[in-house]
């Protein structure tokens, strides 16, 4: 099976099968370019391409069928061609990538077939109409555009167009080829820069605005390289359309078309001439998964993320082999209990780092004498065997950082001592191939140098701080205090080569863990 592909579309009515039979033979991207070099009738393209805004609709067509039929692959549609099949026949330096295989739906002339192999230095050619069957001819492609005939004459010179894109899914891709489609000249794409997105679901697994604006001008460049692409980092929801004179087109989607309004708004209290808004439909899903949206969204994209494999471990040749030893981290409210004891199920060995720390600050201990002396006998509780009182313990330091340091300071290394312990028995005892560090403390004692990899749970600093008022009878300045003392999600994240998050069901908190487990499996294996 061929990674990547180019199908060349001459018979719309049977888009839906040759999507389908395409499966066979390509693995991760499907190219697909409408083929204007023949005057035929219905049901087939013809050499007269203007508007150029008429193939909106097939553009849409071909992404929202694409969906249902190969949502494995990552689908572009090449567009450059629909403006001018002249240049696309006779260039060569036009924008193109390499491809394995070149697919037709029906047979085009040997002429036709060398130019494009030669473009797209495919090696290999599969003519797939054998594979669609019979009576598909009159099949029309499902549509789920409307007024067409309306949006056929938005149009400009400049078009504009704003969004997060994190991941680029087919609701972008939608965007942006409707962008390309229309724009005559150049398109202009605001990308939201990080103070835009901290109140987006899982916002800490966003892709750097740098990633996601090359991720965008590439897309944009392969489909169409003949416009100029002005792809820009945005700090409000308006970015250059405030300013930018000469622009004369918005594309929005229905959840933003308020926003695109908004936009004329501004530009006409600058001075500035109002842009036609031309507004794509959102494409509905049948979603009935937790927490999901029934859309295509990057959101759901982020949701699936959790409890995947982000990056690959870093090698970690001075650690055993045996066992291997992940660390799990999260702030505290964060539900690393709940992941903890559904791994615990599935085979690993747990070692939580706070039932050990009772254990360190016991009386008779090292770390129990140096804590007395350097606290004062007042954080010990008479009552029962001098014993640290980790409440007054807790109020001397969360509320005061220096003090903090220095509590770690005798902490961590004696917790450490304990852990390796722990380790190095279940390595006597060959009980468990995979170990499981339970440290809320892992990053800032800088742990991770022990373990082969890190995970980490998040959930919201609001939510943890309802969760610690709630749990440890705290008030909301002592949660958001203890909140405050440790690393942001956005850090442990880094850190990480899985991320779960606790703020849905307990069921979907096991699917997260389940999943990870399944892809350690997989990766030890290896």
């Amino acid at each position: 099976m061929a990674r990547t592909g180019l199908l060349v579309v001459t018979n719309l009515s049977k888009i839906r099968h040759s999507l389908t039979a395409v499966k066979k033979y390509v693995s991760s991207t499907l190219y697909i370019q409408l083929y204007t070099g023949v005057v035929v009738e219905r049901k087939k393209f013809v050499n007269t391409l203007k508007p150029v805004t008429r193939y909106c609709k097939h553009a849409t067509d071909i992404y929202s069928l694409s969906l249902r039929t190969c949502d494995h692959l990552d689908v572009i549609l090449i567009i450059g061609n629909l403006k001018d099949s002249v240049l696309w026949q006779t260039t060569s330096t036009l924008h193109v990538k390499p491809v394995d295989v070149l697919l037709f739906d029906d047979g085009i002339s040997n002429n036709e077939t060398t130019k494009l192999m030669d473009r797209y230095k495919a090696t290999n050619i599969i003519e797939i109409s054998n594979a669609l069957g019979e009576n598909v001819i009159n099949t029309e492609p499902a549509s789920v555009t409307s007024n067409e005939s309306h949006s056929e004459t938005i149009e400009g010179d400049t078009v504009v167009l704003g969004g997060t894109f994190d991941r680029l899914h087919v609701g972008h891709k939608m965007l942006l080829t409707e962008a390309a489609l229309r724009a005559r000249k150049r398109v202009i794409v605001g990308v939201t820069d990080v103070n835009m997105i901290q109140s987006k679901l899982l916002h800490e697994l966003i892709q750097p605005v740098k990633t996601r604006i090359s991720v965008v001008r590439d897309f944009l460049e392969t489909i169409d390289n003949t416009l100029i692409y002005e792809v820009v980092p945005i700090q409000d929801s308006f970015g250059p359309t405030k300013t930018v004179p000469d622009l004369d087109v918005i594309i929005v989607s229905a959840e933003t078309y308020r926003g695109g309004e908004k936009v004329n708004e501004i530009r006409e209290a600058n001075n500035l001439k109002k842009l036609q808004i031309h507004c794509i439909d959102i494409i509905e899903l049948e979603n009935n998964e937790e927490g999901k949206e029934n859309k295509i969204s990057s959101s759901n994209q982020r949701m699936d993320l959790l409890g995947t494999r982000l990056k690959k471990p870093i090698p970690k040749p001075h650690l055993p082999n045996y066992p291997y030893i992940i660390g799990l981290i999260g702030g505290i409210a964060s539900g690393k209990s709940i992941i903890s004891q559904h791994f615990e199920k599935l085979g690993a060995a747990v070692i939580n780092c706070d039932r050990l720390a009772h254990d360190v600050y016991e009386p008779g201990t090292d770390c129990h004498a140096k804590l007395a002396t350097h606290f004062g006998n007042d954080i010990l509780n008479a009552s029962d065997d001098n014993r640290i009182d980790r409440k007054k313990l807790g109020a001397i330091v969360f509320s005061n950082k220096e003090k903090l340091n220095e509590l770690n300071e005798i902490v961590w290394p004696a917790l450490m001592k304990k852990v390796q312990e722990r380790i190095n028995q279940i390595r006597v005892e060959k009980s468990h191939d995979v170990v499981m560090i339970e440290a809320a403390v892992l990053l800032q004692a800088g742990w991770q140098h022990e373990m082969h990899e890190v995970w980490s749970l998040i959930v919201p600093p609001e939510r943890a701080i309802r969760r610690l008022i709630n749990r440890d009878n705290l008030t909301e300045e002592q949660a958001k205090q203890r909140i405050d003392a440790q690393p942001s999600n956005e850090t442990m994240v880094s850190e990480s080569t899985v991320v779960f998050s606790t703020q849905w069901s307990y069921e979907f908190s096991r699917q997260q863990a389940e999943k990870a487990w399944q892809g350690l499996q997989e990766y030890l294996k290896k």
